[in-house]
């Protein structure tokens, strides 16, 4: 196995635990918003004053945040399976999700929470991705490569 691939099998594992996590966590959120925000308005005296005032900020989010964040997380996860098979769908289908993650912020909650963090680790997985799926031949071959053999058998 040479060293792209294993460097891509590692990024790839880093994305599904991250990935994986992120969309459990939003997928119950989201599922379980009305329910969690019934129960601390008729117990509003359960948790502490600062964990309240968290808590209220969690319930002013709309459950469709939660719920779209976490299905694009299994998107990413699906992309990220793709690629481990070396299938360009599966680049595209990361990068869509992970640029749609940075975007829904900005739909939902507004420009400060989106972190610049946020947009350099997405551009440098993305631009890493690309790089090492381009160098395994995963998009096909590049201009140039194998016709220049092409070439040679014709004349003979």
């Amino acid at each position: 196995m040479n060293n792209n691939r294993v460097l891509l099998h590692i990024l790839l594992v880093i994305t599904f635990i991250s990935a994986g996590l992120s969309a459990l966590v939003y997928m119950t959120m989201g599922a379980t918003l009305p329910t969690v925000k019934s129960y601390y308005a008729a117990n509003p005296s359960m948790l502490p004053e600062q964990f309240g005032t968290f808590m209220e900020r969690m319930f002013e989010v709309s459950q469709t945040y939660y719920l779209g964040c976490g299905v694009l997380y299994l998107v990413e996860v699906l992309g990220a399976a793709l690629m481990w098979n070396l299938r360009a769908s599966g680049f595209h289908c990361y990068t869509l999700a992970r640029l749609l993650l940075i975007i829904m912020p900005l739909l939902f909650l507004g420009r400060g929470f989106v972190g610049i963090g946020d947009i350099m680790f997405a551009v440098l997985f993305i631009f890493v991705y690309w790089s090492l799926m381009r160098q395994l031949g995963a998009f096909g071959k590049k201009d140039g490569e194998d016709t220049a053999a092409t070439d040679n058998t014709a004349e003979e």
